[in-house]
């Protein structure tokens, strides 16, 4: 149950909310926008949280619409799971997205939850951060002193923590559109079915027409407290052939990287580091048939 007495909003534009947002901070007191809800509820629920103030976004028009704008998906901050998972443009045009956004949760936190919430709330094993950094997406954000875009590499800085101020409110998510020969995976490793992730892995892999690697960019959550990519295979990989030898360079590549994952309940670091290994071998290879 919700323990503390707190004041409800519900504005109708961005504007509106920011300007509460505004007020709030000046006022000294917390204040936190709702979404779906599905993480911000529980915490309540739990008595981790205790705001002051709720302001909904769910009376702002327009957040959830979803658009091809030339060769970027602009996405609103407010669309949820299951649309995105559903989307035939973002399933033709970034179906990494789509795929990721299908092993979230459940139905009923796919029913209800958000794009723009689960990056706002930033869990370390939420699936969206390593795909979104792989992506390079950018983020469209809202303030009191106008709006301003930050890439996804800027957005997650440390755990739990974004580049989001308290008083600004992110409306947008750009991603590109992926050229049809592109193959896409993400994968995942769970303790059970739609959990948060252990460790998870997006690749995106790009072939040329004699079967050697155009593009490669990989994403990983759990080898650190923040979204990790591979930047560094990304250029000396070009021009190989994809054959197992390449999977496993950036396996071991990944493993590498991964020099340092957080412990947690369920899976010691040392074991994590391992898994890291697997399942990017697991997402370039199925990202590897794809693409073929």
């Amino acid at each position: 149950m919700i323990r503390a007495p707190l004041q409800f909003h519900r504005p109708h534009s961005i504007d509106e909310a920011v300007r509460l947002l505004s007020q709030c901070a000046q006022d000294g007191e917390d204040a936190k926008l709702l979404a779906g809800g599905q993480s911000l509820l529980p915490s309540m629920n739990l008595g981790l949280v205790a705001p002051a103030h709720i302001i909904s976004l769910n009376h702002v028009t327009g957040l959830d619409a979803i658009r091809r704008d030339d060769d970027m998906l602009a996405i609103g901050a407010g669309t949820t799971h299951r649309s995105l998972a559903e989307s035939e443009v973002v399933q033709t045009y970034c179906p990494i997205l789509s795929e990721t956004a299908a092993c979230i949760g459940d139905v009923q936190v796919r029913n209800r939850g958000t794009l723009g919430g689960s990056i706002g709330h930033f869990d370390p094993a939420a699936d969206y951060p390593p795909v979104l950094v792989l992506l390079d997406a950018a983020f469209r954000i809202v303030g009191p002193n106008g709006e301003r875009t930050v890439a996804a590499k800027d957005i997650f800085v440390d755990y739990m923590t974004t580049s989001l101020s308290a008083d600004e409110v992110l409306t947008e998510i750009r991603v590109p559109v992926l050229s049809p020969d592109t193959g896409t995976a993400y994968v995942k490793f769970t303790r059970v079915e739609g959990g948060f992730a252990i460790v998870g892995v997006g690749a995106c892999l790009g072939l040329n027409s004699d079967g050697t690697c155009r593009s490669i960019r990989v994403g990983i959550c759990g080898a650190a407290p923040v979204p990790v990519r591979l930047t560094a295979i990304e250029d000396t990989l070009k021009g190989k052939t994809v054959d197992d030898t390449f999977i496993e360079a950036v396996a071991d590549a990944a493993y590498e990287t991964a020099h340092d994952p957080v412990a947690e309940l369920h899976a010691a670091a040392d074991y994590k580091r391992e898994m890291v290994r697997v399942f990017t071998r697991r997402a370039v290879k199925t990202a590897s048939e794809r693409a073929a």
